[in-house]
Parts: C-alpha cells; sequence; structure tokens
C-alpha cells in the first residue's frame, strides 16, 4: 500500500488513522527507511518512503510473546512464514483487531489449521489485499486508485492485472477482475475467506 502511496487512503477507507494500525517491528528495517536511497530502490519513489515513514512513526508494533499458545499453535504449518505467523498470533489474541494481508498461500495454510485455534479468531477479521482495493475504489473512485496502481507498476502482479497493464481497464473489467481473484481466494480457503465484495454483489 505503501508503494502505491495508498496507505492513508487505506486509512480513511477503513475509518481508521495511522495510529490505529499495528505493523511488525523489523518492517523499518525490510523496508530500508533508514537509508533514503535503499528505501526508494524497495519502495520505488520518494513520495513512497514518505508513507512508510509516515505509517512507521504511527503505528504500533505487533507484540506477540514465543510462549503465546496461538503462537505456538500456528508455529508449525507449512507456508506460514515468522512475519506473518506474529501476525496471526496477534489476531488469535484480540478479537477487536483485523489483518490485512497480501500473503495468498499463508491464507491458505491457514484454512487448514484445525483444533482449538480455530476458535481464537473469526476470518472476519482478515482483509487480503484485493479487498482492501474493492474498499479503496468504493472510498475514493476507481480513476484515483487506477492512476495510482498503474504509476507504480511491478509492485502487485495480482493488482496491476485487475487494473490493467498496458492501458486503465474499464470499470466493468476491474469489478470482473475482483470477483475472478475473491472467488478463487473463497474456494482456495475452502469457503472461509469472507468476501465483502462478493455478498455486496447482487446477482
Amino acid at each position: 500500500m505503501c508503494t502505491y502511496e495508498l496507505i492513508e487512503d487505506l486509512a480513511t477507507a477503513l475509518g481508521v488513522g495511522l495510529e490505529d494500525f499495528f505493523v511488525l517491528s523489523q518492517l523499518k528495517y525490510q523496508l530500508h527507511l533508514a537509508n533514503a536511497g535503499k528505501a526508494q530502490k524497495k519502495l520505488g519513489s520518494a513520495a513512497a518512503v514518505a508513507q512508510a515513514i509516515k505509517l512507521v512513526d504511527q503505528a504500533s508494533e505487533v507484540v506477540v510473546m514465543a510462549e503465546s499458545a496461538n503462537y505456538a499453535l500456528l508455529e508449525g504449518t507449512p507456508d506460514i512464514d515468522g512475519g506473518e505467523l506474529a501476525l496471526f498470533a496477534a489476531l488469535c489474541d484480540n478479537p477487536d483487531t483485523g489483518l490485512v494481508t497480501g500473503d495468498k498461500r499463508a491464507l491458505i495454510a491457514l484454512c487448514k489449521v484445525t483444533g482449538p485455534i480455530e476458535a481464537n479468531f473469526t476470518w472476519a477479521q482478515i482483509l487480503c489485499l484485493e479487498e482492501a482495493m474493492t474498499r479503496l475504489v468504493a472510498h475514493f473512485g476507481l480513476a484515483h486508485v487506477s492512476d495510482k496502481v498503474r504509476s507504480h507498476a511491478g509492485a502487485n502482479t495480482a493488482i496491476e492485472l485487475i487494473f490493467g497493464k498496458s492501458q486503465a481497464a474499464k470499470a466493468s473489467d476491474v469489478d470482473e477482475g475482483f470477483k475472478s481473484y475473491l472467488s478463487h481466494l473463497v474456494a482456495d480457503t475452502q469457503g472461509k475467506y469472507t468476501s465483502p465484495y462478493l455478498d455486496s454483489v447482487v446477482p
């Protein structure tokens, strides 16, 4: 979202402030935010770096104790890396939080987790990246989001295909692109991922 210069817009669309977000402590290091040159190479533009710095400055850090029962229950799950593991565990520890993630593989892995962990979170707490994009389009309009995405090619192939690579996709094509991706995600997660966008579509 920072790469597309949409993180502040996402906060607005979700009805929260950047201070309501939680990020992993390692994010600032992964994005090289202490080094302007490296950060810009990673994120693609000075404006994207500025948004990432603002997010890290205002957001809180995700804190999950290694001895957390939820952490331990998820730890042996294949295809959930350390970062997503911490986020999922934090989600389980606090039912009042939500998670925005672009890691489809981790969501598919999460749907296979059974046992006590299933009672510790609801799928309604999870918003995939494409679902978040639908919120942005609904709030700010297609042109605004499309221009941002198409100005920063190379960040996310699935998102960029939806909005059009060689030319901007029409509203109907963007709608079909979202429906297709989200329908596949619902199927791939055995129907567990809940899509507000698909649920809002009138047959």
